[in-house]
């Protein structure tokens, strides 16, 4: 059995190979004076017989070679792991995929991969907070080999999903229920390097990935990507655009009009609005029918007081007949007045809502004036 070869095991026999040079000089040494006092102490007419001690001097060479030959290979791990280490620099700013469930978000979307050894009757992907949490959940492909998936953050709750470390599992069954194997590939920019017990890794946010488990590299060119994005952007300038949303902006004035789109029809189905610091503040029935609804919130609380002004979450809770969860979409609409950038994230100013560039869905192109 080979065992790993790390840093730290790396050292550790150095440390036992210097210790066994200086265990055999010093048994040397004892073996030296040893022969010399039986020489100067044999006796002149029963001389000793030579073959023993030359047997053991031979010993004592084949063991300091076998210490010449360990501290050889010593020094060309060593020389291994170091190029290993420098390796790993190279990898500091480049966007990796590597095998894992786990992957950090940081906002917008997010590019995921996964592949099923077989047919599946029955998928879903499920995505998991770092408290193991289920956050959101969707249908995925029940046919075998590699698809991608892009996760912008939905959440089933409503409000989008805040940065950090999530996991992505694949919920796969065949015709006779038995679970069929499935693979998770993620990405990320590698921040840094660091060795854990020995061992060296990659880290992606706030994961440390092994090295071995990289499968492809690239570089990206944010520079090239924001101006392009930015250019894209400024040309939604003064049109009137249809936009994913989930919030509120209660100012007293405007009807507080919801737009949603439901997968299927719905056996019931609620509005909820939270406050910003997720609190409910309301509870209503709304439309069930499949496709798009449209409702509106009165502004109201549950206790029938009106709520301070302020920005609000929405969500939809829409439930089948077989108590399942129906995946829905929301939407608004409104006039884009100006552009801005967050966290290298392109955004459009809209009323007084900040839109990813991403969770776009139409304009209205401005017809030409005579």
């Amino acid at each position: 059995m080979v065992a790993d070869v790390s840093i730290s095991s790396a050292l550790n026999q150095q440390q036992k190979t210097a210790a066994a040079e200086g265990k055999l000089a010093e048994d040397f040494s004892q073996f030296l004076n040893l022969l010399t006092v039986q020489l100067q102490n044999q006796d002149p007419l029963s001389p000793m017989d030579t073959t023993e001690f030359t047997n053991q001097l031979v010993a004592f060479t084949g063991v300091e070679q076998q210490i010449n030959t360990n501290q050889k290979l010593d020094s060309l791990v060593a020389l291994n792991l170091g190029t290993a280490y420098s390796n790993s620099q190279n990898y500091v700013g480049q966007e990796i995929s590597y095998l894992s469930s786990e992957f950090d978000y940081g906002g917008g979307s997010k590019m995921l991969r996964y592949s099923l050894e077989g047919e599946a009757a029955f998928s879903k992907i499920n995505i998991i907070d770092e408290s193991g949490n289920l956050v959101y959940s969707t249908n995925a492909s029940r046919n075998p080999g590699a698809h991608e998936f892009v996760w912008n953050g939905e959440t089933n709750a409503g409000p989008p999903a805040a940065q950090g470390t999530y996991e992505i599992k694949i919920e796969a069954l065949d015709a006779n229920d038995n679970p069929v194997p499935s693979s998770t590939v993620v990405s990320g920019l590698v921040r840094g390097t660091e060795s854990q017990n020995g061992t060296i890794f990659l880290l992606v946010g706030d994961r440390a990935v092994p090295m071995g488990s990289v499968l492809n590299t690239s570089t990206p060119n944010n520079y090239t990507q924001n101006n392009d994005a930015l250019t894209s952007a400024l040309s939604y300038v003064g049109l009137e655009v249809n936009y994913l949303n989930n919030q509120i902006h209660k100012d007293g004035t405007n009807p507080n009009h919801i737009v949603y789109n439901l997968d299927k029809d719905a056996d019931r189905a609620k509005l909820i609005v939270k406050n910003e610091q997720g609190a409910t503040v309301y509870t209503g029935n709304v439309d069930t029918d499949g496709g798009q609804n449209i409702t509106t919130w009165n502004g109201l609380q549950d206790d029938g007081l009106p709520a301070p002004d302020g920005t609000y979450t929405f969500s939809i809770d829409a439930i089948d007949e077989n108590d399942q969860r129906i995946s829905y979409t929301s939407q608004t609409s409104g006039t884009v007045s100006g552009v801005e950038s967050k966290n290298g994230q392109i955004y459009l100013t809209v009323g007084q809502s900040s839109v990813a560039l991403g969770n776009l869905i139409s304009a209205n192109v401005a017809q030409p004036t005579s």
